[in-house]
């Protein structure tokens, strides 16, 4: 079998959720640099926290491998899920996540629920035929 990569969906909302929040970082780090510059000490780690955790979703994806799906999160988190694991895929549309570990760059997105309770959500480009694929093993 070929591998085939899902790369993340990126909605409107969130780049415009994006570009708020680095606009709003900011602005407040250039402020309190010049008002306070011993407030950087603090700042400057949150900023790249949030950068990161805002950032991240755009290195991630979604591969299918010979016996499992491979998910990666970001730069750092991933999952790996075997493919006779997968109870069920389906397509959702809302602005939250049923998971704390998600890909999540848009409202619509995949639920894949594996093993007895695990659920893990995924925005990616082709949601149609990754959950086609997943419904057909």
């Amino acid at each position: 079998m070929e591998e085939k990569v899902f790369k993340p969906l990126v909605d409107k909302v969130y780049l415009s959720l994006l570009a708020f929040t680095l606009g709003v970082m900011l602005a407040l780090t250039v402020l309190l640099a010049f008002k306070a510059p011993i407030s950087l000490i603090p700042l400057v780690p949150i900023d790249l926290l949030v950068l990161y955790f805002v950032v991240s979703p755009f290195f991630g994806y979604v591969k299918l491998g010979e016996d499992r799906l491979y998910i990666r999160f970001g730069i750092i988190l991933k999952r790996e899920i075997p493919y006779d694991k997968i109870r069920s895929a389906e397509k959702v549309r809302k602005f939250y996540s049923d998971s704390m570990l998600s890909l999540k760059t848009a409202m619509e997105h995949v639920n894949i629920r594996y093993n007895t309770f695990d659920i893990v959500s995924v925005s990616v480009v082709g949601s149609d035929s990754l959950i086609s694929f997943l419904l057909g093993l």
